[in-house]
C-alpha cells in the first residue's frame, strides 16, 4: 500500500473534497511545494490509484507548456494535479488537456458566473487574459505503454493585479478580481471534479467527439485569422476547429485545411492574407 507521507510528507487529506470512489477518492492538500505535477508522477510510479488528487496553495516551480514556468502566489493560486489511468494510449494522452480546459470551463462557469474563453490547447482566458494553465504529462510501464497521465492545471483565484510579475501584468488575471468578490477555491475543485468525473468516461468510450462541440462552443478565436508557431514557421490561417484527434483543423493561405498537432496561437496578424481572403466556408467542429 502506498504510503503518501513518503513521498509528500506535509500532505493531509482534504476531506471537503473527497468522493467515494473515482476521481477524487483520495484528495491530498499541501501549503506549499515545488511542483504538483513533479510530485503525482512520483505517486503515479509507486502505485498510486486513478483519480488520486494532489492539491496546493502554492508552487515554488510550477511548470507551464514546454519549459515555461507557472506564476503561483500563496493564499491567490489553486494547483491541482489528477492521476488518470487509463485504457487509451499515448497518442491520445494529449487530448486529456482539451477534456481539462472544457471540465475548467464548467468549474469556472459554475462558482463565478464568469464565462472564460478556451484557447487551443491548454489555457483558460477571459476578455484576453490568462486566468488558467493546463498541463497533461503521459508516463509509461516497464513495458513501454501507457501507465498513466497527471492531469495538471494552474489556476489564479485570488492574486493581485499588482502582485503578477511585471512580464505578466497585462496578460494575466484573477477571478477575484474579475469577480469583483471572493471566490472559494475549493468550491472551484469541487465543480471541477464534479466534471471531470462526467465527461471522463464519456472520452475513454468515444474519444474527442465526446466533449468537442462543447470545447468549440467557448472557443477562442474560432472562424478568426490567426497566427500559429508550428516548428520554425509561423503559419497565418483561419482557425477552424478541433479534428477527430485533438488536432487543430485551420484554413491556411493556400485554401488547404491542414492539421496542427502542437504550436501556440497568437492574434494581431500583421502579415499574410486578411480575414476576407481565407474562406469561411470550412468552419466546423471536425473533420
Amino acid at each position: 500500500m502506498i504510503r503518501f507521507d513518503d513521498i509528500i510528507p506535509d500532505a493531509t487529506r482534504l476531506g471537503a473534497a473527497q468522493r467515494v470512489y473515482g476521481i477524487g477518492r483520495t484528495v491530498l492538500h499541501v501549503a506549499e511545494i515545488d511542483s504538483t505535477n513533479r510530485a503525482m508522477i512520483l505517486l503515479g510510479q509507486s502505485g498510486a490509484e486513478h483519480g488520486t488528487v494532489l492539491v496546493a496553495d502554492h508552487q515554488t516551480r510550477g511548470r507551464g507548456k514546454g519549459s515555461r514556468a507557472w506564476f503561483s502566489r500563496p493564499g491567490g493560486s489553486l494547483c491541482v494535479s489528477v492521476l488518470i489511468r487509463t485504457g487509451r494510449g499515448f497518442q491520445d494522452a494529449p487530448q486529456l488537456a482539451l477534456l481539462g480546459a472544457v471540465a475548467l470551463w464548467e468549474a469556472v462557469a459554475d462558482q463565478t458566473r464568469i464565462a472564460a474563453g478556451i484557447k487551443w490547447p491548454n489555457d483558460l482566458l477571459v476578455d484576453g487574459r490568462k486566468i488558467c494553465g493546463i498541463l497533461a504529462e503521459a508516463h509509461s510501464d516497464p513495458a513501454g505503454d501507457l501507465d498513466f497521465v497527471v492531469l495538471g492545471f494552474g489556476l489564479n483565484v485570488a492574486i493581485e493585479q499588482r502582485d503578477f510579475p511585471d512580464e505578466l501584468r497585462d496578460s494575466a488575471i484573477s477571478l477575484s478580481t474579475l469577480a469583483g468578490a471572493a471566490v472559494d477555491p475549493t468550491g472551484l475543485l469541487n465543480s471541477f471534479l464534479d466534471s471531470l468525473k462526467v465527461w471522463l468516461p464519456l472520452w475513454e468510450s468515444v474519444g474527442v467527439s465526446a466533449f468537442a462541440s462543447t470545447w468549440t462552443r467557448h472557443a477562442e478565436h474560432l472562424g478568426q485569422i490567426v497566427r500559429i508557431t508550428d516548428g520554425d514557421e509561423p503559419i497565418t490561417a483561419r482557425l477552424l476547429g478541433l479534428a477527430d484527434d485533438g488536432a487543430l483543423r485551420i484554413l491556411d493561405e493556400t485554401g488547404s485545411i491542414r492539421l496542427v498537432h502542437s504550436g501556440e496561437i497568437a492574434t494581431g496578424i500583421s502579415v499574410g492574407r486578411g480575414p476576407d481572403q481565407i474562406s469561411m466556408k470550412h468552419t466546423g467542429v471536425l473533420s
